[in-house]
């Protein structure tokens, strides 16, 4: 289900606030759909710069200047794969690349669509490619401003919700349940949430589901999160999130936001992390040296971006609905965490993160191979966990089906780097560690079949 920026529009209200309401109602909508607005469109929707290597699946707009790629590392960085002409369509100028200020691009590729930014440099001065795709300089055809506006708006409305689901902890995990079939709010503190090293999600399957962060700051890497699982629809282990998982819980995280209200920094590790990232005034990392990249199945709007080569967004914008419409109230101040019972899922086999690199040594993107290889005798990638239980890959696009694959078209998941990070940065940093390799020969690659 994608949203469309046709069934929203912006209207003023009093003073600074915007609030954003469905073009075929003018009275306020207790649960609205596209809550987003325009930036609901977008894998990574940023207001002012963004260093960024390897792959986003979906439209990507940076209202600043953007680093894409990196001829030290080496990196590239691979754009609008998962893209379908209607999602194109409903884009603003029809870009899937949107750059308001400077692009300094080594080996970008736009697998889909066009891109538009106020100057496009090459990066590698001449050693390889700026970018492999359709993109002229010009005028944003998104009011960075206006929107931002909107979303700091939202942001501060929806964290005075009143939260209608427990959040309680055992040891060192955290649990999210709600029984709401429409919506399910939450509110904790971003102390409590960055010392769990596992957070289960209960909740409906079809409803939506808004998680308040409160606090200045949220660091996974902190305690060593190390999964976002879903409790288990048959009554079996939770299900660790995956880029691949069964239906049921991939309409969960579709419908699935985490507000950071108040956040100037929010900092992932190599976890996946399911559902969408509302952080408006943060400056968001996806990894770090020593923590390996931070996969999000998902969309990240953020007031800046910042990743190590690895680190992907995937096609899986927001689908669900949320109030709109109302005055921004004071935050809900979150409880702490309720004591419970309920069994800690089991960390998956490798949790150590990678070590730093020393002083000179090239970055490292992903945690240490573990002693067992992650790839099959065959060479092809091993099962990811959910591919084991039973989840059904996305299905093959053109490239996959024979001749040169595209860049995004080299992993299960079809993706310049590896996806499904939650099976442990073990097996992330075997495949990783071979795309920093190989990245430049893939958009090389891609850029001579399409020549």
């Amino acid at each position: 289900m994608r949203t469309s920026a046709s069934v929203a529009t912006v209207l003023a209200v009093t003073g600074a606030a915007l609030a954003w309401a469905p073009a075929a109602s003018a009275t306020t909508t207790a649960c609205a759909p596209n809550p987003l607005g325009t930036a609901g469109l977008y894998a990574e929707f940023v207001e002012k710069d963004s260093v960024r290597h390897s792959d986003s699946e979906g439209a990507v707009a940076v209202g600043g200047d953007a680093e894409f790629g990196d001829p030290k590392a080496p990196s590239g960085f691979s754009v609008g794969y998962r893209l379908t002409p209607g999602d194109l369509a409903e884009l603003p100028g029809g870009h899937s690349l949107v750059v308001g200020g400077t692009l300094s691009a080594n080996q970008v590729v736009l697998t889909r669509g066009t891109g538009i930014a106020g100057k496009v440099v090459n990066a590698s001065g001449g050693k390889n490619f700026g970018v492999d795709g359709p993109i002229t300089e010009g005028a944003s055809p998104v009011d960075f401003g206006k929107e931002f506006t909107a979303l700091r708006t939202l942001s501060a409305g929806w964290a005075g919700q009143k939260p209608n689901g427990t959040v309680s902890a055992s040891g060192d995990g955290l649990f999210l349940a709600g029984t709401d079939t429409g919506l399910n709010v939450f509110a904790v503190d971003a102390a409590d949430l960055q010392k769990a090293r596992a957070i289960t999600l209960d909740v409906p399957v079809g409803a939506s589901t808004l998680v308040n962060v409160l606090g200045a700051a949220y660091d996974m890497s902190a305690h060593a999160t190390y999964g976002v699982y879903y409790k288990n629809a048959s009554g079996g282990p939770a299900v660790i999130d995956d880029y691949t998982v069964p239906d049921a819980y991939r309409t969960i995280r579709s419908k699935l936001l985490w507000n950071f209200p108040q956040a100037t920094t929010v900092k992932k590790n190599h976890t996946s992390w399911p559902g969408t990232i509302l952080a408006p005034n943060a400056t968001v990392h996806l990894g770090g040296p020593g923590v390996g990249p931070g996969h999000v199945n998902g969309a990240v709007i953020a007031e800046n971006l910042v990743s190590v080569p690895g680190a992907e967004t995937h096609q899986m914008t927001f689908a669900g609905c949320l109030p709109q419409g109302e005055t921004p109230g004071p935050a809900v101040t979150p409880e702490p965490p309720e004591p419970t019972e309920t069994p800690v899922p089991t960390p998956p086999a490798t949790t150590a993160p990678p070590a730093t690199p020393a002083p000179g040594a090239p970055e490292t993107t992903g945690p240490a191979p573990s002693a067992t290889p992650a790839a099959t005798t065959s060479g092809a990638p091993s099962a990811t966990p959910a591919e084991s239980a039973g989840g059904t890959a996305p299905p093959a696009a053109p490239e996959e089906t024979g001749g040169t694959p595209s860049p995004a078209a080299t992993t299960p998941e079809g993706d310049l780097a590896t996806t499904g990070s939650a099976i442990g940065p073990g097996v992330i940093g075997a495949a990783v560690g071979a795309v920093l390799i190989g990245g430049a020969v893939l958009a090389f690659a891609k850029r001579r079949r399409r020549a």
